[in-house]
């Protein structure tokens, strides 16, 4: 899309003026113009007659002109006949021939223009030339218009072509009007450089500059010609002293339809004459009253020669930089749209859009053209083909995981997961997690009493406790049966710190449950009271969907599954409500107090294992159960080391203070006592009490 680079200009000169303008000074532009306007015509002497009768007037303000100071008077129109032919006075063209013989062949400070529209030129009258001193004094006005009818730039140097076919470079009228107001010629390399005043002009093209058009309000001062006319004829040499001095002026037309350009300012909107110095007669200047998209081509010549002097002219950044840049800004979107969610991608977008647009206006303000269009189209297909791609395949694996957890996570843990990019294979993985069982202690002597509508009614309340601590601490419901619920912390989401939440959640639901109860949420019978058994295991566990491919859950297996079941279900035979596992232990750390309540061995396991009782989270826990927790395990090790009696009226001792656990021990350890003595004493007791049943 090179052909847009014209665009962009004309972009940046409207974003410029709108972010940060940028405006110099309109007493330190080098060049003022004298314009023949709309006042001109409407005036007399000029009104009604032809621009080749006004030759007397030219001739008198260009001497007016250049006797005040001014350093350069060129004509940015070309009369290319004379009044002379029409007329019986063959003396009328006398004052403008003798003025371009003394200012322009003898002093040099004169420059006719002549344009070349196609192979026929349009040279001034014969004469003129003649007068001036020949094509030393003649430049060409032609400007290079780009394929869209806009004029962007001024050409600094042409080709001349001489009557006997040699070709050579001649400065343009910009050119040589900026040599002559600072008395130094352009020079040109033999690589091709053309430098001018200190400064490589930057060109584009045949040594074709880019202009920098000055948005402000009377940038270029201009004057009506009528009015400097008129000034002159009132003797008033001290305001063409003040404003023509040290300046190089431009003479040509700013009307409402002659000479109008389309230009690099054409998003600029301005009237003419706007900003334009009070005239010389005190008469209101001459502002148009429309604002228009055009501007008088003499602007394009004036806006040169100040950029030629200043040097100010844009140049744009050689291609590897272009492409670089673009570049850069089609990553930073697809980026964006690689990471984010679309919506989020968008806004990142036009974060990367106004970030160009910032550089590219900051550059423009120091005369280098950064590319605009390319890195701002580049960004968007970027965006979209990046969206569109990430629909058609990153997404759709995530569209995947979405719907497959949607039936058992929580929207939010599932965002999460996708952002950590933690996502589990759907068919099934070895993971360490922790198993969570609950059940409600006496379920079926708490049921019968209730109709099957307030037995809804209680276990939506119950589950709504239960499923909510759950929630709250990272875990997932794998199932519900009956009254009883399986858990699991650590999946699908990974997370480190799975069994203290597995743990804490425990501890909430007991809370949770008494409170519950103590409020009156549950309608039951005064004599019943809800309490709920869990048991909590930690171990390597195979977590993956199972089922048919119409219906399937997300589900956890494994030894350590069953042991967490066992657990739950033998807590009943050891008296408490909570009981976790020794690895559940170990990966918590000091975060909770423990008592040690048996070495087991479980149906279907030969390894025994060490159960234990939360009872509550470190710093937490009431001396008194503290002080039963050191009694009851002193009796535990009293039992391993043989003392079987001792560790008996011990554990009786701690239940007659109301330890259920206590008493269960109490019972195990007369059990054991009493297979030892019908065995004849001649069994060892090896510390490990066998737990019978599922």
């Amino acid at each position: 899309i090179d052909e847009l680079h014209g665009l962009d200009t004309d972009l940046l000169h409207w974003l410029r003026e709108q972010l940060a303008p940028q405006h110099a000074d309109p007493d330190e532009s080098a060049v003022a113009v004298i314009a023949i306007d709309q006042a001109t015509y409407a005036n007399a002497p000029f009104d009604g007659t032809p621009k080749v009768m006004w030759t007397p007037q030219i001739a008198a303000v260009q001497d007016a002109v250049l006797d005040a100071g001014a350093t350069v008077f060129a004509w940015d129109l070309v009369l290319p006949t004379s009044a002379n032919t029409y007329l019986a006075d063959k003396r009328y063209d006398k004052p403008l021939l003798v003025s371009l013989l003394r200012q322009g062949r003898q002093a040099g400070k004169v420059i006719l223009g002549d344009l070349k529209l196609g192979t026929d030129p349009i040279e001034p009258f014969e004469a003129f030339q003649r007068a001036v001193g020949g094509y030393r004094n003649i430049r060409s006005l032609n400007a290079f218009v780009d394929p869209d009818g806009v004029l962007r730039g001024a050409p600094a140097l042409l080709t001349f072509r001489a009557e006997d076919g040699t070709e050579t470079l001649r400065p343009s009228m910009s050119l040589e009007i900026a040599q002559r107001h600072i008395g130094e010629e352009a020079q040109l390399s033999d690589d091709g450089a053309l430098r001018f005043n200190g400064r490589e002009i930057p060109y584009h093209g045949a040594y074709n500059l880019i202009a920098n058009f000055d948005g402000g309000a009377g940038a270029i001062p201009t004057y009506s010609f009528y009015d400097v006319h008129r000034c002159l004829e009132a003797g008033n040499t001290a305001y063409l002293q003040e404003h023509f001095a040290g300046k190089a002026v431009l003479f040509g037309l700013v009307l409402d339809l002659e000479d109008r350009k389309l230009a690099s300012n054409r998003f600029i909107n301005q009237p003419d004459f706007a900003g334009a110095p009070e005239t010389c007669s005190g008469a209101p200047v001459p502002v148009s009253p429309i604002e228009r998209s055009t501007m008088a081509g003499i602007y394009l010549h004036a806006t040169a020669v100040n950029n030629l002097i200043r040097g100010t002219a844009i140049e744009r950044v050689p291609p590897p930089v272009h492409i670089a840049f673009t570049a850069l800004a089609a990553l930073a979107a697809a980026a964006a749209a690689m990471r984010l969610k679309p919506g989020r991608a968008a806004l990142a977008a036009l974060g990367v859009g106004a970030g160009v647009i910032a550089i590219d206006v900051a550059a423009f303000r120091e005369a280098l053209q950064l590319p605009l269009i390319d890195p701002l189209a580049a960004g968007v297909l970027a965006l979209g083909g990046v969206i569109g791609f990430r629909f058609v395949t990153t997404d759709r694996e995530q569209r995947r995981v979405r719907a497959t957890f949607s039936h058992y996570l929580d929207p939010k843990v599932i965002d999460a997961m996708l952002a950590r990019g933690d996502v589990p294979e759907l068919g099934g993985e070895s993971r360490e997690l922790t198993c969570f069982f609950s059940d409600i202690a006496a379920f079926s002597s708490l049921s019968e009493k209730m109709t099957p509508a307030e037995l809804v009614a209680f276990l939506n309340d119950y589950f709504a406790i239960v499923g909510r601590e759950i929630e709250a601490h990272g875990g997932i419901i794998e199932r519900f049966l009956g009254d009883a619920v399986c858990a699991v912390f650590g999946a699908p989401l990974s997370d480190p710190d799975h069994a203290q939440k597995a743990v804490a959640c425990a501890l909430a639901i007991d809370r949770g449950l008494a409170q519950a109860q103590a409020d009156g949420r549950f309608a039951l019978p005064h004599d019943k009271t809800v309490r709920t058994r869990i048991g909590i295991n930690t171990g390597p566990m195979t977590v993956g969907n199972v089922g048919s491919q119409r219906r399937y859950t997300y589900t956890v297996m494994g030894d350590d599954v069953n042991l967490a079941a066992r657990l739950e279900s033998g807590a009943k035979q050891f008296g408490v409500l909570l009981m976790a596992g020794e690895k559940t232990v170990e990966a918590t750390g000091e975060r909770f107090v423990w008592r040690e309540l048996e070495r087991v061995r479980v149906v279907g396991r030969d390894q025994p294992v060490t159960l234990y009782e939360p009872l509550g989270e470190a710093g937490a826990v009431p001396e008194e159960t503290l002080a039963r927790k050191r009694r009851y395990e002193a009796a535990s090790a009293q039992a391993r080391a043989g003392d079987l009696s001792g560790a008996t009226a011990a554990f009786q001792s701690l239940a007659a203070q109301g330890d259920a656990a206590a008493a269960k021990a109490a019972e195990r350890m007369a059990e054991v006592a009493a297979r030892i003595a019908q065995a004849g004493g001649d069994e060892a007791w090896d510390g490990v009490y066998d737990l019978r049943s599922k």
